[in-house]
């Protein structure tokens, strides 16, 4: 009976620091590519367009914590590596944007957390008419604080010479980034 008693402190402790050890594992995955697509956001017509010449739009949408679900709850690095502006619709040559500025920022009430740039694009001179935007980043854009708001605003600002009528693209965000959970 002797025994038994003084072993069960024994067997506590081991048990205690097993568990201590187990709570202490880190898990951690890279995540090469991932990414967020808003379908078909709508952008206005500006009447009268093409006698305008260049103007500047500004559109914005918000990501939640649905779209925003494969890093939240996780300690993680997320990265933007380009942005892709996809026409659908009737208008497909898009080559009428000859600059982009696109942010990302904290959609949250009271949010302090600076926006990021991750895109300030030029079209360059000899680009071809295109229904897409294709928009690499220099290099990996880090966006971890931003992205770990429960709301994220993509803010995309535009200039050229817009179609007199409504026009919609399907907006891409290409990602990746290093995902690690401590238990």
């Amino acid at each position: 009976m002797r025994k038994a008693t003084t072993r069960t402190p024994l067997v506590m402790a081991l048990t205690f620091a097993t568990a201590a050890a187990a709570s202490c594992a880190r898990v951690e995955a890279d995540v090469p590519q991932a990414e967020v697509t808003r379908k078909a956001v709508n952008f206005q017509a500006v009447p009268g367009g093409g006698q305008l010449g260049e103007v500047s739009i500004t559109q914005s949408f918000t990501l939640t914590a649905d779209d925003l679900s494969w890093a939240k709850d996780l300690n993680a690095e997320v990265y933007i590596n380009e942005f892709e502006l996809k026409a659908v619709g009737a208008i497909q040559d898009i080559s009428f944007i000859h600059y982009a500025r696109i942010t990302m920022s904290d959609g949250s009430d009271g949010a302090t957390t600076p926006a990021v740039e991750i895109v300030n694009y030029e079209r360059p001179a000899n680009a071809v008419a295109s229904p897409v935007l294709d928009a690499p980043t220099t290099y990996p854009i880090n966006v971890s604080q931003v992205w770990a708001a429960k709301k994220v605003v993509i803010t995309m600002q535009f200039a050229g010479v817009f179609p007199e009528e409504t026009w919609a693209a399907d907006v891409t965000l290409h990602m990746s980034g290093k995902i690690s959970y401590k238990f």
